[in-house]
């Protein structure tokens, strides 16, 4: 005897599945930017983590060595380095860059293939600042979780700012008065006044900064990271 057919089986039909498709597009849109913003967070968070432990090394070193610490400061003869107007959490100071380290392989000395010689990480912003780098590099493997390749991990590739805190340096990339891009590591120590060299009075608290490789002198320092962070980084 021959069983019927069943016929009266049904799918979904296609206004069940628009509604689908609709609940799944409204969860995304509630979930990706969430968990992106959790990812950026995090990357922040790394690349404060790192700022502290660079400026730990920075902090031995002037501890160790007298000759380190005079030539960070520029010394008696003075030092180089370039000179930055810039404004943190509604204080406007000013900076010198003592030296400066790739954090990505996208910067532009790495575009350029410009790697540091014998796996050195360091580089100085003046010739006068290279025995920084020769100290430097002697930490660069504590402070790169062991990564040879010749730059500091920076997770970070960016950060919004409010408007009026925008340390932009003539960087091709900076479009916006609100968002920033970083790269590059920057060691600067505030002095009194641009363009001035006053080694008894510049020697002081040094800062660990955030850079974009594509601003002045490839330097451009972007974001103070050590220390006291401003809180929107």
């Amino acid at each position: 005897m021959m069983k019927k057919k069943n016929f009266n089986k049904k799918g979904f039909t296609l206004v069940e599945l628009v509604v689908v498709i609709a609940i799944i597009g409204i969860l995304a849109a509630i979930i990706v930017p969430t968990l992106t913003g959790y990812i950026k967070k995090a990357q922040r968070k790394a690349d404060l983590d790192t700022a502290r432990a660079i400026a730990s090394c920075v902090t031995l070193a002037m501890t160790e060595d007298p000759t380190f610490e005079s030539v960070f400061y520029g010394g008696t003869q003075g030092g180089g380095g370039c000179d930055y107007n810039v404004c943190i959490s509604g204080e406007h100071y000013t900076i010198r860059s003592v030296a400066r380290c790739d954090g990505t392989k996208t910067c532009k000395d790495h575009q350029k293939g410009w790697q540091r010689a014998n796996g050195a990480a360091w580089d100085w912003t003046d010739n006068k600042y290279e025995y920084l780098r020769e100290t430097l590099d002697q930490y660069i493997y504590t402070i790169s979780g062991g990564s040879k390749d010749q730059f500091i991990p920076m997770q970070s590739s960016g950060y919004k700012h409010p408007s009026g805190e925008c340390n932009h340096d003539n960087s091709p990339r900076d479009k916006s008065n609100t968002y920033s891009y970083t790269d590059r590591w920057v060691i600067v120590y505030r002095i009194s006044k641009k363009g001035t060299r006053d080694y008894l009075n510049e020697r002081g608290r040094f800062e660990v900064w955030a850079g974009d490789s594509q601003g002045r002198g490839a330097n451009g320092p972007r974001c103070r990271l050590w220390p006291d962070p401003p809180s929107y980084y």
